[in-house]
């Protein structure tokens, strides 16, 4: 392996943050709020439009071919602190709750969410220590 080329655990953890984190969440988010009821249903939807304003946020202005000026700052203000996780971990959090709430459905959605929260974490705790 070169100097300049990142390693697997790098490009696992970038993918992952970058292109697949947030509409997985936004997935299982959809699902807890179809099947719920009550709370849990509301800690659900907050999940599924934090992972859509994430995704947004990302994708939108490359989207628009807006490079410079109010709109792109704005989303890089979204999207780049603490690593690029702070985003992510702002959306998964409603959807953590929801597993706690009252009027939850479908348990599959927590055991997924939580696997892909790990997975996430852990790929990120890697890349940063070692």
């Amino acid at each position: 392996m070169s100097f300049l080329q990142p390693s697997p655990a790098v490009m696992a953890l970038l993918s992952l943050q970058t292109f697949l984190y947030l509409p997985l969440l936004a997935m299982l988010a959809a699902a807890r709020t179809g099947a719920a009821r009550g709370p849990s249903r509301w800690l659900g939807l907050a999940s599924l439009l934090l992972a859509l304003l994430g995704m947004a946020a990302h994708f939108g202005p490359p989207l628009l071919n807006l490079y410079t000026g109010p709109l792109p700052q704005l989303a890089a203000g979204l999207t780049k602190p603490l690593g690029g996780m702070m985003l992510p971990l702002l959306a998964s959090a409603p959807l953590l709750a929801s597993r706690f709430a009252p009027g939850r459905g479908w348990r599959w959605v927590d055991w997924a969410h939580l696997l892909l929260l790990a997975v996430l974490l852990g790929l990120w705790g890697f890349t940063r220590f070692y």
